[in-house]
């Protein structure tokens, strides 16, 4: 008896021909609202206007049976999904589905239909495998998803052909009747209706498979859901349903109804041959030994070309165990044939994807039908399991029965992969925020509507034309030469711009510019994104008034004063002129707001400055640095030093009876008066700070001789510095016998929970007892102490929250002050890691805290290190925001968690208008950010709820618990953790815990 093995493989062989790669297709009255967009033949509307297709047809037929009253709702894809989002509609019929989209949309478990592409080619054309594409012109859709899965295909065979583009498929199909193309590609459905009309047929050539459904917003509809899950099952499985007559109805039968008489003719004579041969067999014993040889060389050629292929085939017999493998099977589950055959794919997949697979055998073994669909296979023991689209034929004897089925299941993992890609792309294309494509020739291919609405001119107005015209700041020429010149030389260009709209002034617009490129290098299109900032303009605006000048009294604040007086000592260094500072401290101001209140002092306060602009010259720059603390900056005080004197002793004379003189203060008299220090600035050496200090030595000294005086700086003053320089030494001797300590001072939500800390540095002095940060952190900054001082609070920091995370204490993250001098350190990075290492700590419980003053010099540089930082997961905050360097230009580009309100605006956020404004405008700012909030200084409930009121959701200060040391924070700690897994949240919650001390 000769071998079955060589017929079945012939018949495998033949099989391979035939299918190629090709897929199949797959109580009460409601109303429901469906998403109508324009798909033919599967969804789309007809030309008298009514919904029609596949997919609609089916739906009506359900909707029919289970008396659901259906209202088809018009629109474009993007916004059918976005009304599906809302809840605008209840379905959306041909959405495929994907890991993604399952966590925004509700599937049901039966696919609707089964799509694809495939190669379409003129009648006589011989096109039966990829290989036969080699030297071929293939039209493609311009664009589409198609072309990299295509030329993977082809790349995958080595295969190579030209690809020719156009921008239709109808268009594709004219350039093979016109003789420019050879073959062209489609979906199937679209393909099917519309090729016959061109005189083209479908080859076996399929690639891009997908499940399409009908979607329904998630947590919605399960029930109807469920009954389209239940007609789709029982219409499937009967060939002669309503369902077979719908896709009937809309496109040929595929598959092997349609394999030409001819071939199976010449099947049948191979059999007839087979058989012949069988039978001379018999007959001629004397041939046995040559036909046996031929037998087994054929059998052995028909075994290395289906090893030869990268798709797993298979064969199964009625029990479903494997009879037959190729190399690709063995390869995917690392195992000889031997270990495969005689098994079943229980023994090779395990139980539950043995079961998915043998539903579908099923179906081939017991009805004798043809099965395409996507499948998931892959070694048990392995990961990740691989994505195949599996067709399976039976294989019948004699009888007609199936004695076997024949499998082919090719990988598309890859190809899914890239669909999902694809899809977020276009998800991506649609946002609200406005994109381009251009051509190399940088006229315009296509927009998003975000852009149309932006600009006001409609796509069919942009496409092939130059992009809209944009301006930089302050010009009215035409910023797109220089854009374009920067993209061809760098390939990429982002900045600010003004744009153009079509019925309205410019507004200024984030422009980001990127050049697309091909594997030879060349460019392809440009991509741009562009968003309208006039919102964050206008923050920015408001945020720079408040970083400039002064809230309460309108005049420059000490950021601008230092400003000008850089460019007065850059102006006057090695040249005649002289300037001049005049330090003004009120005399006794604190019995006012003690006695009267802060609104009266603020009254007070901005009578005063008026007095002082009115004793100065345009010239002269008044700045009010804070409290009662204002400076006169006299830019050009004389030619030479005595002059200089003379004009600033006048002017602070002149200041100090202006001041000295009756105020109506809330009502009643008010006198005051002030105490004025003088520094003459000559064309020196000396720095800005330098000066400052001078000049607020000598106003000290008009203080200390008696108030409502004036003192100019001189030597004699020094001896503050010596007191400076005791205190560093005290410093250093504190540093080297650990005289330093660590307070923590708790934030809370708005439910009074503990949602973190803030440590805060206390020094245990041998004779003065605890002394607070204020009175040694400037003289340790001075003095190079911070360093050592940082490192020691960042150690201890992340040893507490090790210990506190050993003794399983709640865990909250701790935040710790970084000084200019510290994030200026090369290795700052590595040294807090490497300290994040050694403490076993986990960085997401570390938050950095770092003030504006410390993004004044080489901003780069501190971005840089804070996103390592923030990458290896530590958290960064801004404190005392709005008190100093405010640039929204560089804040947007910090890798920023949260804003941290001053206590300086929210201690009077309540009486003052001014302080409100900044509290609301920075609460706005960092919501525009996408920043967290938090506030400190928060002392009284009113506070918090105002603040609270405004967006802001955490807060620090004495309202909740005051600074602390270990032991009564780690109890806090508990009494909190306690306190709020017991209790719902009441108002009173934040007093109580601010009385836990």
């Amino acid at each position: 008896m000769i071998s079955l093995r060589p017929r079945i493989l012939l018949f495998v062989l033949a099989f391979l021909v035939l299918v190629g790669n090709s897929a199949v297709l797959a109580a009460d009255k409601r109303d429901l609202k469906v998403g109508l967009y324009q798909n033919p033949p599967k969804i789309f509307t007809s030309r008298n206007g009514e919904p029609t297709g596949i997919l609609v047809d089916v739906l009506n037929r359900i909707a029919l049976d289970e008396g659901w009253n259906i209202q088809y709702v018009p629109c474009q894809w993007a916004d059918c999904l976005s009304s599906l989002r809302a809840g605008r509609i209840d379905l959306l019929p041909d959405l495929a589905y994907t890991n993604e989209r399952a966590q925004q949309y509700a599937f049901h478990q039966v696919a609707a239909l089964h799509s694809w592409s495939e190669v379409y080619g003129r009648q006589g054309l011989v096109v039966t495998s990829v290989q036969d594409l080699a030297g071929k012109r293939i039209a493609i859709l311009r664009g589409s998803s198609q072309i990299e899965v295509l030329r993977d295909l082809l790349a995958s065979h080595g295969v190579r052909a030209t690809l020719v583009f156009l921008d239709s498929i109808e268009g594709e199909f004219q350039q093979v009747v016109n003789g420019n193309a050879d073959v062209a590609i489609s979906n199937n459905y679209f393909g099917d209706l519309k090729a016959p009309q061109y005189g083209l047929v479908p080859t076996p050539i399929v690639f891009q498979p997908a499940r399409l459904f009908y979607a329904a917003h998630k947590g919605r509809h399960s029930e109807v859901l469920a009954s389209i899950d239940r007609h789709l099952a029982t219409w499937q499985s009967d060939p002669d349903s309503v369902y077979y007559e719908i896709l009937r109805k809309w496109r040929p039968e595929t598959g092997l109804a349609q394999v030409p008489r001819a071939v199976w003719l010449c099947l049948a004579a191979v059999v007839g041959l087979l058989l012949s041969s069988l039978a001379t067999a018999v007959v001629l014993r004397r041939k046995v030994n040559i036909q046996t040889r031929d037998l087994k060389q054929s059998e052995q050629m028909l075994s290395t070309i289906l090893d030869s292929v990268s798709s797993l085939i298979y064969i199964k017999d009625t029990d479903y165990r494997y009879t037959y493998v190729n190399h690709a099977m063995c390869e995917l589950l690392g195992k000889p044939a031997s270990s495969i055959l005689g098994k079943t794919d229980v023994d090779l997949f395990g139980a539950e994807t043995a079961s998915a697979l043998n539903a579908r055998d099923r179906i081939v073994i017991e009805r004798g039908e043809r099965v395409v669909a996507e499948e998931i296979k892959g070694d048990p023991e392995g990961e990740p399991h691989r994505t195949f689209l599996s067709t399976k034929i039976p294989l019948n004897g004699a009888d007609g029965r199936p004695y076997a089925l024949c499998g082919i299941s090719t990988d598309i993992t890859d190809r899914k992969h890239t669909e999902d890609s694809l899809r977020v792309a276009a998800a991506v294309f649609h946002s609200q925020e406005g994109m381009f494509v251009t051509g190399p020739d940088t006229n315009m291919l296509d927009v998003n509507a975000a852009f149309t609405r932006m600009t006001g001119i409609s796509v069919s107005d942009l496409r092939g034309k130059p992009m809209p015209k944009v301006m930089s700041e302050g010009s009215s020429e035409d910023y797109w030469p220089a854009i374009w010149g920067d993209v061809r030389r760098f390939g990429r260009w982002q900045g600010e711009v003004w744009a153009s709209r079509s019925t309205a002034p410019p507004f200024p617009a984030w422009l980001t510019l990127t050049a697309v490129q091909d594997q030879d290098g060349r460019t392809t299109h440009y991509v741009g994104t562009q968003t309208d900032i006039t919102q964050r303009h206008q923050v920015q605006e408001q945020i720079t008034r408040l970083a400039y000048y002064d809230s309460l009294t309108g005049l420059p604040n000490r950021r601008l004063l230092m400003d000008r007086m850089r460019q007065c000592l850059s102006t006057h260094r090695g040249a005649a002129h002289a300037g001049a500072l005049l330090f003004i401290d009120l005399d006794n101001f604190k019995d006012l707001n003690d006695t009267r209140g802060h609104e009266a002092g603020d009254e007070l306060l901005q009578q005063v400055a008026q007095r002082i602009l009115g004793c100065c010259n345009e010239t002269d720059t008044v700045a009010r640095l804070g409290g009662d603390e204002f400076v006169v900056l006299i830019e050009d005080a004389g030619a030479n030093g005595v002059m200089a004197n003379e004009h600033a002793r006048a002017l602070a004379h002149k200041i100090l009876a202006e001041i000295a003189l009756p105020y109506a203060v809330d009502g009643a008299i008010h006198r005051c008066t002030c105490s004025i220090g003088v520094e003459v600035c000559l064309a020196s050496n000396a720095s800005v700070d330098d000066l400052m200090k001078r000049g607020d030595l000598a106003m000290y000294d008009a203080k200390r001789s008696g108030r409502n005086t004036v003192r100019f700086y001189h030597d004699g003053l020094e001896h503050e510095v010596s007191r400076r320089t005791l205190v560093e030494a005290e410093l250093r001797e504190g540093l080297e016998h650990g005289r330093f300590r660590l307070h923590f001072q708790g934030q809370f939500d708005l439910d009074g929970k503990m949602i973190g800390a803030e440590t805060l540095v206390r020094w245990q002095h041998p004779t003065r007892g605890l002394i607070g940060p204020t009175d040694f952190i400037g003289i340790a900054e001075d003095a190079g102490l911070i360093l050592p001082l940082g490192e020691w609070i960042m150690m201890t920091a992340c040893r507490k929250l090790a210990e506190w995370s050993a003794s399983a204490l709640p865990r909250v993250p701790l935040a710790v002050n970084v000084s200019t001098r510290q994030i200026r350190e090369p290795d700052f990075v590595e040294r807090t890691l490497a300290l994040l290492d050694e403490t076993g700590v986990n960085p997401s419980m570390l938050k950095i805290e770092l003030t504006e003053s410390t993004l004044i010099e080489d901003i780069d540089d501190t971005i840089a290190k804070m996103r390592r930082l923030k990458e290896c997961g530590v958290a960064f905050s801004l404190d005392d925001f709005g008190t100093g360097y405010s640039s929204l230009s560089y804040l947007k580009q910090l890798p920023l968690d949260q804003l941290k309100i001053d206590r300086s605006f929210v201690r009077d956020v309540l009486t003052d208008p001014n302080d409100a404004a900044i509290a609301t405008s920075i609460v706005a700012m960092a919501k525009a950010l996408g920043l967290g909030l938090i506030a400190e200084g928060v002392e009284k409930k009113e506070q918090r709820d105002f603040l609270a009121a405004l967006g802001c959701d955490a807060f620090q200060g004495y309202l909740y618990a005051e600074p602390c040391d270990e032991a009564i924070f780690r109890d806090l700690l508990t009494k909190n953790k306690r306190l709020h897994s017991a209790a719902p949240r009441d108002d009173s919650l934040a007093t109580t815990a601010g009385k836990t001390f």
